[in-house]
């Protein structure tokens, strides 16, 4: 219920009558919602019986809230006038005596934050995500028995900013951002284009108490996501190893997983502190467990042989001149060795000049381009196999003038 404060007798009759009393009233918070920067959008509701007639309100307001973002709706009732002052006086003709509705929404800058936390339990072939949040309210008063809703922003990458519209309608569409079909106040400042980006918001089941400056964890979500355990190897950068172990675990929730620390524990045994990575639904998060020391692998430079040859040419003043071509030849091997007792996936990435011509390679590569080469493999319990390719660098440069 809605309490009052200072109460004095209300004006009665139509809309013509002046006002008799200024009564001021103080809100309960209903709900919160926390964005990623710290912004707060808080909703207050209450109700009170009114007369019909003018009625003055004062509304009391946390020094914290932004006044401009102010937005209150009553039931049976129009604005006639606010007086914006320490705390803005509301004047109402309210059509209908009777118990009125008040909702007051506003905004509040740097009042909150909140960030997931996760343990991560690895098996053979899922992932189990539990996921808490980690909330703290600074916005200047306990919090008793609210509505919490929490928003999924984009990668900390991106930047985030108000998008340019009238002051009063920005902020309102801010305060409803918790309704469903409200959009979002927010554009990306990665793209050029200007639409509107979708925040998820994970409304936390039951009420909640939140005290001033403490930080306290609260259930989010749990999911058991279906992985791909890969390893990789880097063979440019690591020419003797190790490979990486990687899980690649995809998001079948309809909301995303926010980025986080996350602890990793195998098998029931802690592996790793990480960071989650901002994965949003129906997408996959890679996430690094950490070097494979069953995976033996090594990169060698098997054969290098280099030919030089003089040619004669004639240039386009029609001058004989002669030049120096050096042909090169690079043949590697790559070699694989597993040890351990399950078929694993293997991705192989190599470099190699932009200037080489591939002469031969064995296996085929999955991906080939003009500096890269990489294999996708599929390695059996045990079993050795070894990668080779050859490159070509061809260089000229200029001899004497033979005229």
């Amino acid at each position: 219920m809605l309490s009052l404060c200072l109460p004095a007798a209300l004006a009665l009759g139509n809309s013509t009558q002046s006002v008799e009393a200024t009564t001021s009233i103080s809100l309960p918070v209903d709900s919160v919602t926390i964005y990623p920067d710290g912004l707060v959008s808080v909703k207050r509701l209450g109700s009170l019986d009114v007369t019909e007639g003018l009625h003055k309100f004062v509304l009391d307001v946390p020094d914290a809230a932004d006044k401009d973002t102010l937005l209150l709706s009553v039931t049976n009732a129009s604005i006639e006038r606010i007086v914006y002052q320490g705390s803005p006086i509301y004047t109402l003709n309210i059509s209908k005596t009777g118990l009125q509705e008040f909702a007051l929404n506003y905004l509040m800058y740097s009042a909150g934050s909140w960030e997931p936390r996760y343990d991560l339990q690895l098996s053979n072939e899922s992932l189990t995500i539990s996921a808490n949040a980690v909330v703290e309210n600074r916005g200047g008063e306990y919090l008793k028995n609210v509505m919490l809703k929490l928003v999924a922003g984009l990668p900390p990458q991106v930047q985030l900013f108000k998008r340019p519209a009238p002051v009063q309608q920005s902020y309102a569409v801010a305060a409803e951002a918790a309704a469903p079909a409200a959009p979002s106040p927010y554009v990306s400042g990665a793209g050029s284009t200007g639409e509107l980006e979708t925040l998820y918001i994970f409304e936390l089941e039951g009420r909640k108490d939140l005290e001033m400056n403490k930080k306290i964890g609260l259930p989010l979500f749990e999911e058991a996501a279906p992985v791909v355990r890969i390893y990789t190897w880097d063979a440019y950068v690591d020419q003797s190893g190790p490979a990486s172990e990687e899980i690649r675990a995809n998001n079948t929730m309809a909301a995303p997983w926010p980025a986080g620390k996350a602890l990793l524990y195998k098998d029931g045994e802690f592996v790793s502190a990480i960071s989650m990575p901002y994965t949003p639904n129906g997408t996959n998060a890679s996430i690094v467990v950490g070097s494979s020391p069953d995976l033996k692998v090594s990169k060698n430079l098997k054969e290098y042989n280099i030919t030089e040859k003089l040619k004669a040419i004639k240039s386009a003043d029609n001058q004989n001149h002669t030049i120096k071509e050096t042909t090169e030849n690079w043949t590697y091997q790559l070699k694989i060795q597993s040890n351990l007792d399950r078929t694993a996936n293997l991705e192989v990435s190599d470099s190699r000049p932009m200037e080489a011509k591939i002469i031969s390679i064995t296996p085929k590569p999955a991906e080939m381009t003009a500096t890269s080469l990489k294999w996708k493999l599929r390695v059996e319990p045990r079993q050795k196999m070894a990668l080779n390719y050859t490159y070509q660098v061809v260089t000229t440069e200029p001899m004497e003038y033979l005229g």
